[in-house]
């Protein structure tokens, strides 16, 4: 290096991380856990994926439950799961705020639309949930596999687009639009 050109600053970007992973709280932490729950899951293994004690992430289980995050499904002992409903809305909501308005969801639903179109094409039913994994049977059955899964995730995002539009379209015209508390 010249005596001109500057050094590169000095950055520890792992030091950094590691600052920001250790100042997690305990709910920090609880959140990030039951976010993965898809099964009912014991309050001793949220505790082990939360990295605390049973008694330090029963209270955040239970307050996730009140504010809609996590459903129990059991009292003795006391099961968890993530609430479907919760974060669907959270994602209509975050769609609502980046698309902002019809035009732009019209166009996304569109654009997702097509490519439902030609995921479907490859099958024989109407819907990926009514397609049988254990029926694909042809050459590539890991690309049919993955076919699938993207058909899901797309009607899921195309279900979720129209969700937005519909909310959108109540905001412009002055109509209340219904929030999650």
């Amino acid at each position: 290096m010249s005596e001109d050109t500057p050094a590169p600053p000095d950055m520890d970007l792992t030091g950094e991380w590691d600052k920001v992973i250790k100042s997690r709280t305990v709910k920090d932490r609880v959140y990030e856990a039951v976010t993965t729950l898809t099964s009912p899951t014991a309050v001793s293994d949220v505790a082990e994926r939360a990295d605390c004690t049973k008694e330090g992430a029963r209270p955040h289980l239970e307050w996730f439950v009140d504010v809609g995050v996590l459903e129990k499904v059991a009292h003795n002992p006391a099961l968890f799961v993530r609430n479907e409903a919760y974060f669907e809305f959270r994602r209509i909501t975050e769609l609502v705020r980046e698309l902002e308005t019809p035009d732009a969801v019209e166009n996304a639903i569109d654009e997702y639309h097509a490519r439902e179109e030609e995921l479907s094409s490859y099958f024989t039913e109407s819907s990926p949930e009514a397609v049988i994994r254990s029926e694909i049977r042809n050459d590539d059955s890991n690309k049919a596999y993955d076919r699938l899964s993207e058909w899901r995730a797309v009607t899921r995002r195309l279900r979720e687009l129209r969700e937005a539009k519909f909310r959108i379209e109540s905001n412009h015209s002055g109509a209340p639009v219904s929030s999650f508390p």
